[in-house]
């Protein structure tokens, strides 16, 4: 579903008092008290004293002093209301947007795609060729491998990859999303992962937690709203099993690796992820161009199991015109068919391949999921290169 952010209807400010309406009125008006007066005025009382002619002068004037006095006050009364209710609505706009800003530090990201280790050739446009759509691919160093062989291989190319990063931190809480058959064997995951990453980085305490891949959405969710200090690791992966009948996988292998860190001073943000049903999409998108997204300009859309019409339609609704639209990557036709872990493998793309540039888009579904995933990211800031 999208957002619980209530509809703000536009404010309707009081029309201005119209000097062309109103001169005319309090003139009629002030004609209508004087023959009122003459009209009342006792026949054979004399009309030269000062009390008639206070009265001739004053009755117009108090009349109209009384009806358009009225009639400002409850303009007034109007435009305060209306000033009030739009500065409760620019505040309530405020809170809304912050809380869909809410974010998760990254310090630190890398894809582990089975069908390429160039992640920055997914910044051109070149690389959304369909080399692999519709094909399961599989890492060429896991041919002829078991599981145990290919987990620890992967595990072992994060922990390099991580290493530097994860020296500066005495503890690291590790959450590892798996898919169902890898979660099947969580306790040979964790052994290992424990095995490998004390044994590069002995100085750092490693804390384990296995949740499958297919709850990403929810684990992200959940931690933007969380006032944590804590620095978090996060493996994503989907390895095939051991098939001793060879038939066909239902996904191309992959991972994907975060390091978040909430007091980083030089960090990617990954924001607030939707949830959005197909009937609410259109809610969704605006919901997210109007508080997330705001003045800035989308860069690129990166999506996995998503039509190609769909995903026109979404980039179509997050951008101000035709000639303003953000380019996208489909990623499938690239890397393969796609998994559980394939939503983190994509966000992980987007990060790492677009350093140092603005805001990007990822939606992904999951298997047997009719809703789609939407989360906005900024990625991490360009290497500092040594002079």
């Amino acid at each position: 579903m999208s957002w619980p952010i209530p509809d703000f209807k536009k404010v309707e400010y009081p029309e201005p008092i119209s000097v062309r309406f109103w001169l005319p009125a309090l003139v009629a008006l002030a004609l209508a008290a004087v023959a009122a007066v003459l009209f009342f005025w006792p026949q054979g009382k004399p009309t030269n004293t000062y009390q008639f002619w206070c009265t001739l002068v004053g009755a117009p004037f108090i009349t109209c002093l009384l009806t358009f006095g009225y009639r400002v006050d409850r303009w007034e009364k109007d435009q305060t209301n209306a000033e009030e209710t739009e500065r409760n609505q620019v505040r309530l706009k405020t809170m809304w947007r912050g809380w869909t800003r809410r974010h998760l530090c990254v310090i630190e990201a890398a894809a582990f795609p089975a069908a390429t280790s160039e992640i920055a050739c997914f910044a051109e446009a070149k690389d959304d060729l369909p080399t692999n759509n519709g094909r399961s691919v599989t890492f060429d160093w896991t041919k002829d491998r078991g599981t145990a062989f290919r987990c620890a291989r992967l595990l072992h190319l994060i922990a390099r990859r991580f290493a530097d990063k994860l020296r500066l931190h005495k503890e690291v809480f590790v959450t590892l999303m798996l898919d169902d058959a890898s979660l099947a064997h969580d306790q040979d995951w964790t052994a290992q992962l424990l095995r490998i990453f004390t044994r590069l980085i002995p100085q750092t305490t490693f804390h384990v937690d296995v949740q499958s891949a297919k709850n990403g959405v929810d684990w992200i969710t959940r931690h933007v709203d969380l006032v944590d200090s804590a620095t978090r690791l996060v493996i994503a992966a989907q390895l095939w099993a051991d098939d001793e009948d060879k038939q066909q996988h239902e996904f191309s292998e992959g991972a994907a690796a975060f390091l978040t860190s909430p007091d980083a001073a030089q960090a990617g943000f990954i924001f607030r992820p939707m949830t959005s049903p197909r009937d609410t999409l259109q809610i969704g998108l605006s919901q997210i161009k109007d508080y997330q997204i705001t003045a800035e300009r989308l860069e690129l859309a990166w999506f996995t199991r998503c039509e190609e019409a769909e995903s026109t339609a979404i980039r179509s609704a997050l951008t101000a015109g035709a000639n303003d639209s953000a380019d996208e990557r489909l990623l499938d036709k690239s890397l393969g068919l796609p998994g559980p872990a394939s939503g983190w493998i994509a966000l992980a793309i987007a990060m790492e391949a677009m350093r140092g540039s603005g805001p990007q888009l990822v939606g992904w579904r999951e298997p047997a999921s009719e809703s789609l995933y939407l989360c906005t990211l900024s990625p991490l800031p360009k290497k500092e290169t040594p002079a």
